[in-house]
């Protein structure tokens, strides 16, 4: 399915708003763990994921902490507002061969002046990111890391094929063997 029918059914978007975003967006096809955009350089995009999956992160303290994982038709920033310059805050990388949808922020915001129903639809995006990052800090972040991962594997039950431990362990702000010994306790209660 390709980004346009998966807007369309995540949104509700009319095909006069899909062609609008159609006409402006530019496809873009990333190898396997190629960066898309690094921390702190001048990204004037907003992503899309049509096919593959992708993460962001940071590099503090020579850790990498991954912040979001994306898959097909969700967004990818590299900033949640926009920053003057539109330097990057993450690093979007991808992680396996993808296709991404960019679009440039200044012709978004020229769409969203146009069209209220696009206009509406950024709304969207933008309350869908922050309900994600609210429901992680409120339900999320602050339980045990095994119900954490638990709750991982319920809403992406396919993760363990696309994302490596590693990734996984570092989105969990774990060690790769705390991780190792959190799945085996899981696996001894599984009936």
């Amino acid at each position: 399915m390709d980004l346009y029918q998966r807007l369309h059914e995540r949104y509700g978007l009319s095909s006069e708003a899909l062609h609008l975003l159609e006409t402006t967006a530019e496809r873009q096809l990333v190898g396997r763990k190629e960066c898309v955009v690094r921390e702190g350089e001048r990204n004037p995009w907003l992503y899309f994921v049509e096919e593959g999956a992708v993460r962001t992160f940071v590099m503090r303290e020579e850790r990498c902490v991954i912040l979001n994982f994306a898959f097909e038709g969700d967004p990818v920033t590299s900033s949640l507002g926009g920053t003057d310059d539109y330097r990057a805050r993450v690093t979007i990388e991808t992680l396996e061969a993808s296709t991404l949808v960019r679009l440039r922020r200044s012709e978004m915001e020229q769409l969203f002046r146009q069209s209220v129903e696009l206009a509406n639809w950024g709304r969207c995006v933008a309350e869908r990111f922050l309900n994600d990052y609210e429901e992680y800090f409120t339900n999320y972040s602050w339980r045990d890391k095994g119900e954490q991962y638990l709750r991982l594997l319920a809403q992406y039950p396919d993760l363990l094929q696309r994302v490596p431990l590693k990734d996984l362990a570092s989105f969990l702000l774990v060690t790769p063997q705390t991780l190792s010994r959190i799945r085996a306790e899981v696996r001894r209660k599984l009936p």
